[in-house]
């Protein structure tokens, strides 16, 4: 068919940047995980902050929707290694305090969109 292209060609399009999953699960989920978690949120969200602005964290969040959140959560991190990403995953406060398991899959950016726009007289952002 003319104009369609390629597979190979769409292949070579893709942005190939490789950078970790983190899965961090509840080891005992629950229904009301503040009170699980609370002890040590403090140094989760430091934890959080500090690789946010080392420009270890590319995306983070908690694992839930209208059903509910169960304390788990997923974060996206750049790393030189797999085993990088393993060693800093079990840094993670909650992982330390044995409330969550923290596991690491490779995960590949290759595709997507994001926008992003900037209100520089009121400072606000929105990102979508």
């Amino acid at each position: 068919m003319a104009g369609t292209p390629h597979p190979q060609d769409l292949l070579a399009k893709l942005r190939q940047q490789q950078l970790y999953l983190l899965d961090m699960t509840m080891i005992t989920p629950t229904e009301d995980p503040l009170p699980v978690l609370g002890p040590h949120l403090d140094e989760h969200l430091a934890w959080l902050i500090e690789r946010e602005n080392n420009g270890t964290l590319f995306l983070s969040g908690q694992l839930g929707d209208e059903t509910g959140w169960d304390g788990s959560g997923m974060a996206i991190v750049r790393a030189e290694s797999r085993a990088a990403a393993e060693a800093d995953a079990q840094t993670e406060p909650f992982c330390r305090a044995g409330i969550r398991r923290n596991t690491i899959r490779g995960w590949q950016l290759n595709e997507g969109r994001l926008t992003l726009e900037l209100k520089l007289f009121d400072n606000s952002f929105t990102i979508s």
